[in-house]
Parts: C-alpha cells; sequence; structure tokens
C-alpha cells in the first residue's frame, strides 16, 4: 500500500524557497522592493527546473525504498521427463520433479523467513539454519515447516502428499484446525473429501533414493513403483490386469528416460509394456 505524501508546512515551503534562490546564487526580493519585470520569466523558469530535478529525486529515492523491501521471486520451472536440481541460497537442495514449479526468493539466505511455493512434485533436502529460522513450502492446500530435514511433497492437486524421510516437519491446512507432525516413514496426505489429515507408512527407499540418481527397489509392488513414475515422469498408467498391481520387483534400476526405463521394467516383470502419448499401458 502507497503512502500518501504528507503536505509542507510554511515552515518548509520557506526554507525549499530559500534553497532554491541560494542555489541560482540569486537575491529574494527585499520587502518594498519589486522584482524588474524582465526578470520575472528567468526566475520562474530556473525556480520550475530546480523543483522538477529535486521532486524527482525525491520519487526515486520513495520508488528505491519500496522496491527494494518487495522480495522478487524467481520462478524453475520443469517440463515432462525433466527433473532440475536447484540450490537455494541458504545451501537448500531442491529437487525439482517433471512438470513441476518452483518459485523462491534468490536472497532467502539473507531474508527473515525462508519460503518457497511449489507446484508439482519437489523433494527437499533444508540446511538447518544456525538462527533456527522455519523452512516453509507453500502449496495451494498446505504448508509444510521444517528448520533441517530431508522430505517429498507431491502438490499436483489440493490432495497434497507429504514422506518424510528425515528430521521432524509440522505440516498445516486451511480448512484444518490443528496442524500435524510427522516423524521419518511417516506419509500424511489431505483428504479433500472429508477435510482431514490421513497418515500412513511410506518405503522410504522409493523417496530418498533421487538424491543418489537411482531408485532401490526391495519387494516393492508395481503398483507402487507405478506410482512413483506417474508422480516422476508425469503419465498416466494402465493396468489391463489388475493381479499385475501385486508383482513384487527387487531392482535397482538408475533414474533416467523413460525410453530406457520401459524395457529394463519389462524384462524385471515379464509384462508388455506400451508407451504412448503420455500413456503406459500395461498389460
Amino acid at each position: 500500500m502507497r503512502k500518501r505524501m504528507t503536505p509542507l508546512t510554511g515552515k518548509e515551503k520557506q526554507e525549499l524557497k530559500d534553497n532554491i534562490f541560494s542555489r541560482l546564487d540569486l537575491q529574494q526580493p527585499a520587502a518594498g522592493r519589486r522584482t524588474p519585470l524582465r526578470r520575472l520569466p528567468l526566475l520562474r523558469a530556473a525556480a520550475a527546473v530546480f523543483i522538477t530535478a529535486a521532486l524527482s529525486v525525491f520519487l526515486l529515492y520513495i520508488w528505491k525504498k519500496t522496491n527494494d523491501s518487495t522480495p522478487v521471486y524467481l520462478a524453475e520451472r520443469t517440463g515432462p521427463n525433466q527433473v532440475k536440481k536447484i540450490l537455494l541460497a541458504d545451501s537448500t537442495e531442491v529437487i525439482l520433479n517433471a512438470n513441476s514449479l518452483l518459485e523462491y526468493n534468490p536472497n532467502i539466505s539473507s531474508t527473515h523467513d525462508r519460503e518457497v511455493r511449489l507446484e508439482g512434485n519437489a523433494f527437499f533436502n533444508v540446511k538447518k539454519d544456525n538462527a533456527y529460522r522455519s523452512f516453509i513450502v507453500h502449496t495451494r492446500s498446505v504448508a509444510v515447516t521444517v528448520l533441517g530435514t530431508t522430505f517429498n511433497v507431491d502438490a499436483r492437486s489440493a490432495a497434497a502428499e507429504v514422506v518424510l524421510t528425515s528430521g521432524k516437519v509440522k505440516m498445516t491446512a486451511a480448512d484444518q484446525p490443528s496442524p500435524v507432525y510427522l516423524v521419518p516413514g511417516d506419509k500424511v496426505s489431505l483428504d479433500t473429501a472429508r477435510h482431514t489429515f490421513v497418515r500412513s507408512v511410506a518405503d522410504l527407499s522409493l523417496y530418498s533414493a533421487w538424491m543418489e540418481g537411482q531408485w532401490n527397489f526391495r519387494h516393492n509392488t508395481l503398483e507402487d513403483i507405478t506410482g512413483l513414475i506417474t508422480k516422476y515422469y508425469g503419465i498416466e498408467i494402465i493396468f489391463k490386469n489388475e493381479k499385475s498391481k501385486r508383482l513384487r520387483i527387487d531392482a535397482v534400476i538408475p533414474i533416467g528416460s523413460l525410453q530406457k526405463l520401459v524395457p529394463v521394467l519389462e524384462q524385471t516383470i515379464h509384462r508388455k509394456m506400451t508407451l504412448s502419448n503420455n500413456t503406459l499401458t500395461i498389460d
């Protein structure tokens, strides 16, 4: 909100007038003495130039002060099958998943609160702050507050989901009377139908592998794995046979392009997979 400018007092007007005449090296007319008519246009023009310059400097100063106090947010965006590693100014690491958007203050290390905005999916490795400032991830439905920890946020929809791999975080929502606290291994999602948080147990190997550039599947079901693929690559999964969802996989698979991942999964589970138009169909 802009502040209104206070009108000058009589004393301030006189000081401004004296300053103008002083800078122009002119003598103010004495009482009862008239200024020659031929000098009036010159005086008026000179005074107008000086006042305009002084006002411009003043307005520039006000504009600079206002803009310096307003944080400017940068945006990092990813497309399909694209992943970005982002290092924030406070040394927090962010792995931004496919089809996601992260907005952050480039001067986050010097701001009072460390806050970012997320649309989509990302893994955060938050650097603990010596001044104990919170790090807050805002999505359109929830806010996640931490001091120093690693966690995954899936905010592709209003039913946001948080998986905590280490440390401790607080999760809040506008329609929730109280926050929920997560410990490592917790997965908490927002049930938008019942307007409540739902807590469950997460398989941390599916999330911590992001930092290592590979997935370490340890007897994970194909349904769990395809759920991760959906988040990572932003595609739709179709099962022709419901029994295929219960197949379990033990394998270490490098994170790469989806075109390279599909043949590896086919050989592992001995099921035909067809990738077409951002849809993966599994027999």
